[in-house]
């Protein structure tokens, strides 16, 4: 005998089917692909995005070094309350009036270590500080305060100021190694919150890092997990230690472990680009790593786990033929 199905499993079945529909609807769509540039990029628009790194960059403190970061003994007040997205955040500003963008975990620290390393590999990014004890008043919760990552609005750097956002599917770089070397880190961090709005255009009021203009990815806490739809795991080692980096090479093209959307984006990766890109990674130190997730607050028998499966995925993107 078929069992009856009661109203309410047909309407949870119903709204499954639907969900399924509208997710698939999205994967399938996206913008074309392709550059925004009449001809290939010169050297002075490729510094918009990415400029060879000194050897010494400072992981820990990153780009605006210990002297941008907040202090920690002030009480700041809260401006605003984050409402959406998937971590809690708040807008607060400090005595000396300077604005800041507070991010709670589990995003807090993985955005600080992930934008340590796209920083030392030589992508543009904002100062960003975790702080691990600070205070704050109309706050929705009793201090102390979470451990948070802090990014001022505007801080004090050649008159470092974000604008509008930009897309991977359409920008100058499309094609190029370093773009490509972009999109391959993000499989290897676990980012598919590849969004428009996660990145931000700056301007400089002088040329610093090769360009007076940035075009930075930002927002990088879906990081140290797994790609994925919908609240796929972030600051997860085991999830980073199992899921893997390159699932095999067809046609001249690499294929990369990824679930989720923008899948577009990753059709035409070489094996040459992951190579770039691994080769990079590969040129940090042992101090550089340990500081890079040190600024993030983690302890360093959890930063040696996501260290060790973070050479063990440039070792197997550095080892592709072809």
């Amino acid at each position: 005998m078929i069992p009856r199905v009661e109203p309410r499993n047909r309407l949870t079945t119903a709204f499954s089917t639907v969900f399924v529909a509208i997710v698939g609807l999205a994967l399938a769509c996206h913008p074309p692909i392709k550059s925004t540039l009449p001809g290939p990029s010169s050297p002075s628009q490729l510094a918009q995005l990415w400029v060879e790194p000194e050897a010494d960059r400072d992981l820990f403190w990153g780009v605006g070094g210990r002297r941008l970061s907040p202090d920690q003994a002030v009480t700041f007040l809260v401006t605003g309350v984050k409402t959406t997205g998937f971590s809690r955040g708040y807008d607060v500003v400090g005595p000396d009036k300077r604005e800041w963008s507070v991010k709670f975990p589990p995003e807090g620290s993985t955005e600080v270590v992930a934008s340590r390393i796209h920083w030392g590999i030589g992508y543009h990014q904002p100062p960003i500080y975790y702080v691990s004890n600070w205070n704050a008043e109309k706050a929705p919760r009793g201090n102390p305060q979470e451990p948070a990552r802090f990014r001022e609005d505007k801080p004090d750097l050649h008159g470092l100021d974000a604008t509008d956002p930009w897309s991977y599917y359409q920008n100058p770089f499309v094609g190029t190694v370093q773009m490509q070397g972009l999109i391959v880190l993000q499989a290897m961090l676990g980012n598919s919150d590849l969004k428009d709005d996660n990145n931000r255009l700056y301007r400089l009021s002088q040329p610093l890092e090769g360009s007076a203009t940035w075009y930075v990815a930002r927002d990088l806490g879906h990081t140290f997990g797994r790609t994925g739809v919908l609240n796929a795991p972030r600051g997860d080692i085991q999830v980073f230690e199992q899921t893997p980096f390159i699932k095999g090479v067809e046609g001249g093209r690499v294929e990369l472990d990824w679930r989720g959307r923008h899948d577009a984006l990753l059709g035409n990766i070489t094996p040459a680009d992951v190579r770039w890109i691994c080769e990079r990674l590969a040129r940090l130190t042992d101090r550089q790593w340990e500081d890079a997730f040190r600024a993030g607050g983690y302890d360093k028998a959890l930063a040696d786990r996501f260290i060790r499966r973070m050479k063990q995925k440039a070792a197997e993107g550095l080892a592709l033929e072809g």
